[in-house]
């Protein structure tokens, strides 16, 4: 069984909301190059060349990375903690400056007001999100929160947005997925969800609007607006 962070029995909802974090709650924040130089430099101490790994997506760094120690005869694990502990590192790095974008208390607020089904699903690690939770008075929100430590495959693979959709009882029409990214949009269409995606976070709007998500909203105010409508 997978490592969650559970708040309470789920109960019957109206609609479910799968959010992201970082780029949709709060600005990405995490310094992406910075992790890679330690990362690249991990490697190379192990023997393993990371040059193909060069302009590989955060979210897929890992399953690469395994994939070069396997040809190189490096231990899976060996590079697991390797990847894992910068990774920890840079969450903690980018806590220290992550904010909540205007209005997305406020809409959590009203939608667990409503009695909606709300979880969260990032690829932070579990111990910079407890804390990210508790800085922004949020732990008890989410029914359902799956962090890269709860045992799935980072998004874009669909696994996690699965099994919330399976806890949540909802039929797939009635769970939406928030997020910012490409990761985002592409675990949401692979899991049979309606996928609504915020702008300014990891990736830009053209990129974003050529994979056409069913939403595409420029704030959290603008998001509690399209809930509203479909809700009526």
């Amino acid at each position: 069984m997978p490592r969650l962070l559970r708040a309470r029995a789920v109960k019957e909802k109206k609609l479910g909301f799968i959010f992201d974090f970082t780029g949709t709650l709060v600005g990405v924040e995490w310094n992406t190059k910075a992790a890679l130089r330690e990362i690249f430099a991990g490697l190379k101490a192990l023997g393993i060349d990371p040059t193909p790994l060069e302009g590989c997506r955060y979210s897929l760094l890992l399953d690469k990375a395994k994939e070069l120690a396997a040809e190189r005869g490096v231990e899976e694990r060996v590079v697991s903690d390797l990847v894992f502990s910068i990774f920890d590192k840079y969450d903690f790095d980018a806590l220290s400056r992550w904010k909540l974008k205007g209005g997305a208390k406020e809409l959590l607020n009203w939608l667990k007001a409503e009695g909606h089904f709300l979880a969260l699903v990032t690829n932070v690690g579990q111990r910079a999100m407890d804390k990210a939770l508790r800085k922004f008075g949020l732990k008890g929100y989410f029914e359902v929160v799956i962090t890269r430590d709860s045992g799935f495959p980072m998004k874009p693979n669909p696994q996690s947005l699965k099994y919330i959709f399976e806890v949540s009882g909802l039929p797939t029409q009635r769970v939406i997925f928030i997020g910012d990214s490409l990761d985002d949009l592409r675990a949401a269409r692979a899991a049979g969800l309606r996928v609504m995606i915020i702008t300014g976070g990891e990736d830009d709007q053209e990129t974003i609007s050529r994979c056409r998500p069913d939403f595409i909203v420029k704030d959290f105010y603008q998001i509690r607006e399209v809930i509203a409508d479909l809700i009526r």
